[in-house]
């Protein structure tokens, strides 16, 4: 008898009893839809977490300046209210590391900033280099050019060449300062200079990239203007001097960041007498929150695995079953001519054909359930192909595992006794 005609034989046994074929393929219906929502929710999360950290930017190493505690700076004996990196340590990355795409200079002003009515507004006031927004992938909101021939742009060369007291404004702090009145050319009040908007940027959505502020709720001066308020500022209610609040170094590939990161901390650690700064890598934090995943999604795989084995299980069972039900069926079979192996080969492909179906039909519950997550907790969900081709390749494994004894128990039925026991 051919494959075909044992599968057609395999799909009528299993509607005449189809009540009993459901019970059956419960659990690989269950196991499958687990393993496909587990999958689902785990790359959800890993496309979201390799999304947001490719937007903070896996190239980027950022180092920032952290004050030192009043005793570890009385161990070494040096003055804690000066702290954190130089412009010699951008310097020195600027010259001596190779592969740099870029390195810049960030300072946080610490001053304050008005709005168009007078009122104080707690936002951050940044001193930037040009390349500062290509390190951050930050993008202008607006690109067309209005009809008096003005656009918005980002800051220049130029601008930091000429100190010029012009300010690019994040999406958020717009808002705040200009509330409905267009921003272009509009003035804002930073302490007691006044400073004209040039442009505003796309939301960058909170990205913070390693760097202790949110850029949608800053304004950017260029760095060189910033330093006609010198380097010390009040903080905690103290003074303190510190030339640069961060830096950036965009690396020409991905590969190079950690030796990159290594470097520059083997740098600043013999350079710096106090551990004033810190380093931030997202490609290392992505890769410890890959990891962690990881874990996590073979936790949920072997709880997965589990639901498929008690489903095999439950065919071998039912299997079982059917052998016991079509003895005489078997022994009629065997007695007209069937072999053993034409015996073996039925039992084994309606166990196969039940769990295949059961397994589509668990496809189908499991994205019923990644939509539902997505849908009602707003939880970012994702089936990939592989998924679907996987869960219905181990339903039918499943199938062909645990229905090989109850199909070798059918081959080994002997025909006159199977007839003579009717």
């Amino acid at each position: 008898m051919g494959l075909i005609e044992t599968l057609r034989l395999a799909l009528l046994d299993l509607s005449l009893h189809k009540f009993r074929s459901a019970l059956a393929a419960l659990g690989i219906i269950f196991g499958v839809a687990s393993v496909v929502a587990m999958i689902a929710i785990s790359e959800g999360a890993r496309q979201t977490e390799v999304s947001r950290y490719t937007a903070m930017g896996v190239e980027n190493i950022v180092a920032r300046s952290v004050r030192p505690s009043q005793a570890q700076a009385e161990d070494v004996g040096v003055d804690r209210s000066i702290y954190g990196l130089r412009r010699r340590d951008l310097e020195h990355v600027r010259i001596t590391f190779p592969y740099v795409r870029y390195a810049v200079g960030v300072q946080n002003l610490r001053t304050k900033l008005y709005s168009r009515s007078g009122r104080n507004l707690d936002l951050t006031v940044l001193g930037v280099e040009p390349d500062f927004f290509r390190l951050m992938r930050a993008r202008i909101s607006e690109t067309t050019t209005r009809p008096d021939g003005l656009r918005q742009r980002l800051l220049t060369e130029m601008d930091e060449r000429e100190s010029k007291r012009v300010c690019v404004v994040g999406s958020t702090a717009a808002r705040l300062l200009f509330t409905y009145h267009d921003p272009l050319r509009e003035t804002v009040r930073i302490a007691e200079e006044v400073f004209t908007c040039v442009g505003v940027l796309a939301p960058l959505g909170g990205v913070m990239a390693g760097w202790n502020f949110d850029v949608d709720n800053c304004v950017m001066v260029p760095l060189q203007t910033a330093s006609m308020w010198g380097d010390t500022r009040t903080e905690g209610g103290e003074p303190v001097t510190v030339e640069l609040d961060g830096m950036g170094v965009q690396m020409e590939s991905e590969r190079l960041v950690q030796p990159t990161a290594e470097r520059l901390r083997n740098y600043l650690e013999a350079t710096h007498k106090l551990e004033d700064y810190e380093l931030h890598v997202p490609l290392e934090l992505m890769r410890q929150k890959q990891a962690t995943q990881n874990v996590w999604a073979l936790v949920m795989g072997v709880i997965a695995g589990i639901s498929l084995l008690v489903g095999g299980i439950g065919i071998m069972n039912i299997m079982l079953s059917n052998v016991s039900d079509r003895r005489k069926e078997i022994g009629t079979r065997r007695a007209i001519g069937a072999r053993q192996r034409d015996i073996l080969r039925q039992f084994i492909i309606e166990a196969a054909t039940l769990t295949g179906l059961g397994g589509l039909a668990g496809v189908l519950v499991g994205y019923a359930i990644a939509a539902g997550i997505t849908y009602f907790v707003d939880w970012p969900t994702f089936v990939p192909r592989w998924a679907i081709v996987l869960s219905v390749g181990v339903s039918c494994l499943t199938g062909l595992i645990f229905g090989y004894w109850p199909a070798l128990e059918a081959a080994r039925v002997k025909p006159i006794e199977a007839l003579r026991s009717e």
